[in-house]
């Protein structure tokens, strides 16, 4: 009983020390979750360890093959694994998809057949009831068990491909290389040696004894493992190995008791079990997962529970927290509002003066207010002025503009003959005199005829006239000049 052991040292012993036994299957299955993807959780009571010893066994024995019936969720698959991986067998099961029919499960059987067969690997095929498509499965099945061949499962060039590969090794036999049917029945001869088949069935329904009556070689050429409810020290044990992990934060006496509790569950359910089938002739079945499944419900309620419980308490501490905090900075608000008890008294004070002092300017404010207001009408009556007197002086202007471009187009008409035409008057037209009277006034000189001529006589009069600046006259000349342009002849 050693882990490792090469074939020919493995003993078939009573085995004494099952605390021993134990051990070395833990360590079978810890190298199995090592070397596999999907770990696999066991428990070794006296029940597993007998059935995996005796699967070990089947499968090791000369074409040996192996029956199991028990319900679901009793651990004949799992079982199966390991014990293939104790023997160093390679375990191979189908995979089912979308669409997977005869034909797939005979691509299936050919691999089998090439691993056993040519390549001559220790094979465990692991069929379950659930995997049967079509009744042809366990047809091939009882062939393979009864014969080991299946007709017509390699077509011709498949065929030829499996005599060459196989004849090296029919010629070591002493098979004629150019028997082709000797080296065929050596190729079968490999395949049931090294193919060992497991078949995990149910005996639930008519289905099995129907399937075991079509295809005797099932119960013929297997040997037959019965798995039975677990009994009261396997439940026992997997519920103590279930919490033994989990911190439930009691004592160990309470996760016994636990674990008795959850084996009374199963255990009464079970025996309500067979009363209903007593009574009613109807079967509720209670299996093994159905007890792990309570367990699980019962470590995810309780698991559910502490994290309300820990949500709770962890508000609770906050709360708790935030009052606390909120307490110390009360208590420090109120040492500082107490030291500043007699600056805010000062302050108050100083604010009752700015009050008073605010009002007193409130009132000056307002008598400003109101002179201002009053300024502002004044203002705005100047301006009303204003805006009429410039309203008038735009009229004024509008009606003189006219008359200015008229007045520059006629300067720029006269010439010196216009001028000598003017001063050859002895006694000038009464208009005429007006004109000039204007222009001396302009000027700056009298306004008597003989002044007039004088200018007239001046060579740069025109000059004087054109370059005049018009926007610039004074107050006293437009005075003077205002008796012209109120008289209706000069202006028209």
């Amino acid at each position: 009983m050693k882990m490792g052991a090469e074939p020919k040292d493995r003993v078939y012993e009573d085995i004494k020390d099952n605390v021993k036994l134990v051990k070395v299957l833990n360590d079978y299955l810890d190298d199995y979750n090592m070397s596999c993807p999907k770990e696999m959780k066991l428990v070794f009571f006296l029940d597993a360890i007998q059935h995996v010893s005796r699967i070990a066994r089947m499968v090791r024995q000369p074409r040996g093959n192996a029956l199991l019936v028990g319900v679901g969720g009793t651990g004949k698959q799992s079982l199966t694994r390991l014990a293939c991986h104790m023997a160093g067998y390679t375990c191979i099961q189908i995979e089912l998809t979308r669409g997977y029919n005869y034909d797939s499960f005979h691509e299936d059987l050919k691999l089998l057949y090439e691993s056993a067969g040519v390549e001559g690997n220790n094979t465990v095929f692991l069929f379950t009831d659930t995997q049967i498509v079509v009744e042809e499965f366990l047809e091939d099945i009882n062939n393979i068990l009864n014969s080991g061949e299946i007709s017509n499962l390699f077509p011709p060039e498949e065929f030829e491909a499996v005599i060459n590969a196989v004849r090296p090794k029919a010629k070591e036999a002493g098979v004629s290389e150019s028997d082709r049917d000797g080296i065929y029945d050596h190729f079968i001869s490999r395949v049931r040696d090294n193919l060992h088949i497991v078949l995990c069935m149910s005996p639930v329904g008519d289905a099995f004894r129907s399937r075991c009556r079509m295809f005797p070689s099932i119960v013929n050429c297997c040997t037959i493992d019965w798995f039975t409810q677990w009994p009261t020290e396997a439940l026992l044990s997997v519920s103590n190995e279930f919490f033994a992990d989990v911190d439930i934060g009691v004592t160990d006496e309470v996760k016994e008791s636990l674990s008795v509790f959850c084996e009374v569950i199963h255990t009464s359910v079970s025996n309500m079990s067979d009363r209903f089938f007593a009574e009613l002739r109807r079967n509720v079945y209670t299996t093994p997962t159905s007890y792990l499944e309570l367990i699980n419900l019962y470590l995810s309620m309780l698991n559910d529970k502490r994290k309300q419980l820990c949500a709770s308490r962890d508000r609770v501490a906050n709360g708790l927290k935030k009052l606390l905090e909120t307490n110390d900075l009360v208590a420090s608000m109120e040492v500082e509002l107490t030291a500043l008890g007699p600056e805010l008294k000062k302050k108050s004070e100083d604010t009752d003066i700015l009050m008073v002092k605010l009002e007193k300017d409130q009132i000056e404010a307002d008598k400003v207010r109101a002179v201002v207001s009053e300024e502002e009408a004044i203002a705005k009556e100047k301006a009303d002025e204003t805006e009429a007197i410039a309203e008038d002086a735009q009229r004024d202007l509008d009606e003189a503009l006219p008359l200015l471009h008229a007045a520059n187009k006629a300067l720029d008409a006269l010439d010196k003959s216009d001028i000598a035409e003017v001063r050859v008057f002895a006694n000038p037209p009464e208009m005429v005199m007006t004109v000039m009277e204007a222009v001396c006034i302009l000027l700056g000189n009298k306004t008597d005829w003989a002044s007039a001529k004088s200018l007239l006589g001046d060579t740069q009069f025109l000059s004087r006239l054109v370059n005049y600046d018009k926007d610039n006259i004074p107050d006293k000349l437009l005075r003077n000049l205002k008796k012209y342009i109120d008289n209706p002849k000069f202006c028209s």
